[in-house]
């Protein structure tokens, strides 16, 4: 390692430099693992000297799933807990500051596959003492971290950086994110409104998820009154979600379906749907819920709170 760039680690991470560590035949790792110094995990080579650079020590990984190994038999079946690769886990020192900055991707696969292989290495490293910290790099055309600081500066991963959460959180935060990154396009797929009311808006073919975020008596319902008769007259039934009773009867009433406590009295029964509370989607419920009898139908969820 340059000293130029030893420097620059050392500069950032406030940990300065003896004589001796210059003297030592192990130089600048053997600095980084004696004073605890914290390092950031990567995929590749590249990513790692990326960071280096501006003076972040880093260590590469050919895969997020490479920091870790799982004991197998001859046959490919796990015969044990995984556990750290040795280079790694020479880093694992108590009190050691570890963050993983994977690269982003949209696959939703892939993006399942990354936040895994995250959560089982962090765990490892946790275990064995260290403060670990995931740096999310956001969507978009730079996957790497390489290409993200050519793209926005050394100044915009700073930031990331610096806002890195605890895996614990990082963890809980994915409870809250949607699957699938926003359709956002000139297409019209994601846009904002200047007018008293919705109108007819146009919903794009082919879309899942249409998210509503509109002030009261904007003509939300009125809209979703029109939706509601679309999936009817395409033979769909409409689930209706909501968080109080008292709307979701008033909203089954506008639509002309069901509220859960009406279908065993009325003719149409589930024919068309039904509303329901959240607190009712399990099947020992009067509803009887089970996601499964849903998978071609509408769901309406009303007055959610989506992140922004």
């Amino acid at each position: 390692m340059p000293n130029r760039i030893w420097v620059k680690v050392s500069n950032r991470s406030g940990i300065p430099i003896t004589e001796e560590d210059l003297q030592h035949p192990g130089g600048f790792w053997y600095w980084v693992w004696r004073h605890n110094v914290p390092v950031t995990i990567v995929e590749g080579v590249k990513k790692a000297g990326a960071l280096l650079t501006p003076g972040y020590a880093a260590i590469a990984i050919p895969g997020v799933n490479a920091g870790y190994r799982t004991p197998q038999d001859e046959y490919g079946n796990a015969i044990g807990k995984p556990n750290l690769i040795p280079d790694l886990k020479h880093f694992a020192t108590e009190g050691r500051q570890v963050n993983i900055c994977f690269d982003s991707d949209t696959k939703p696969e892939t993006v399942q596959r990354v936040r895994t292989a995250i959560s089982r290495m962090g765990r490892l490293l946790v275990n064995e003492g260290c403060s670990l910290r995931v740096i999310d790099l956001p969507f978009g055309e730079e996957k790497g971290v390489d290409d993200f600081i050519v793209a926005k500066g050394k100044e915009a991963f700073d930031a990331l950086y610096n806002t890195a959460v605890a895996l614990e959180l990082w963890e809980i935060k994915l409870f809250t994110l949607l699957t699938y990154p926003p359709a956002m396009s000139a297409t019209g797929y994601a846009y904002a409104l200047n007018q008293r009311f919705l109108g007819q808006l146009l919903v794009p073919e082919g879309e899942k998820l249409i998210i509503l975020k509109a002030p009261k008596g904007s003509g939300k319902t009125q809209w979703l009154s029109t939706e509601v008769a679309k999936a009817h007259d395409q033979g769909r039934r409409v689930l209706i979600i909501t968080h109080r009773i008292q709307l979701g009867e008033a909203l089954c009433d506008r639509f002309g379906v069901n509220y859960v406590t009406e279908v065993r009295t009325n003719e149409t029964g589930t024919l068309l749907g039904y509303g329901v509370c959240v607190d009712s989607l399990h099947q020992e419920s009067q509803a009887r819920f089970n996601p499964n009898d849903w998978s071609n139908d509408v769901i309406i969820i009303a007055e959610s709170k989506f992140p922004t």
